[in-house]
């Protein structure tokens, strides 16, 4: 539905001027009290003071201003220059981006569910296969790229479960805490251990590191898909210019 931008008669204060950002701007600071599915539309138009119809007028429906939010979120990434080293290109976009999105509960899900369809993604998925294309991953550059992004955002939709069901999480916690000092089941052992790390009421600093090294063990994989990919045991050295 074609976005316009139009004056409304708001539903307890007179005529009121709504625009298509401004119900973009609210729907985006519900999403970021209540998460991208804690809303209704008729919530949004309450908190436009105005009708529901405006939303639809303006914007469309709850999908299409979802996806508006979406969109919003994503344009936040940051995109490096295409001579960045590939490395850096990813750590950059996939820890920062977590941090933006992480704001936006529900944002995550969404791009794991429905893909980046939006044109704020486009400038990521551009330079992003191209960086990786110059630093020797031909063919497989595409792969790699939704590999890396699905990998390190799909972490970050789990987190925002886990963030919106905590007696979930916290009944999995406990379970594998249970098996600590297994001597038996070593490796049950050793995962009770590590949840065990996670501050008490307090996950934000524990899932922080654990996606900075998810970024790391894929980044590790690439590197050593790309050593492959050479054939002779050194890397491919990045293209410049």
């Amino acid at each position: 539905m074609a976005i316009t931008n139009s004056g409304s008669r708001g539903r307890g204060s007179g005529r009121r001027h709504v625009t298509a950002q401004l119900v973009v701007d609210a729907a985006e600071r519900l999403t970021a009290d209540r998460g991208l599915q804690g809303w209704s539309i008729r919530q949004l138009a309450a908190e436009l003071d105005v009708w529901p119809t405006v939303i639809y007028h303006h914007v469309g429906d709850r999908e299409a201003v979802m996806d508006a939010v979406t969109a919003r979120v994503v344009g936040r990434i940051p995109c490096p220059e295409v001579d960045t080293p590939w490395r850096d290109w990813f750590r950059t976009v996939l820890v920062e981006g977590r941090r933006v999105v992480r704001s936006f509960p529900g944002v995550a899900f969404r791009l794991a569910q429905k893909g980046p369809v939006t044109d704020s993604a486009l400038p990521l998925i551009d330079r992003g296969v191209e960086v990786l294309t110059r630093a020797g991953f031909g063919s497989e550059a595409p792969a790699v790229f939704s590999i890396l992004m699905n990998g390190a955002f799909f972490l970050v939709a789990w987190e925002d479960e886990h963030h919106a069901t905590p007696v979930s999480y916290h009944r999995l916690t406990s379970f594998l805490r249970s098996f600590r000092g297994d001597g038996a089941r070593p490796g049950l052992a050793a995962m009770g251990e590590y949840v065990d790390q996670v501050p008490a009421g307090d996950m934000e600093a524990f899932h922080g590191g654990h996606h900075s090294l998810l970024v790391d063990v894929l980044l590790d994989g690439a590197a050593a898909r790309l050593t492959t990919r050479q054939g002779g045991g050194e890397e491919v050295p990045a293209v410049t210019g």
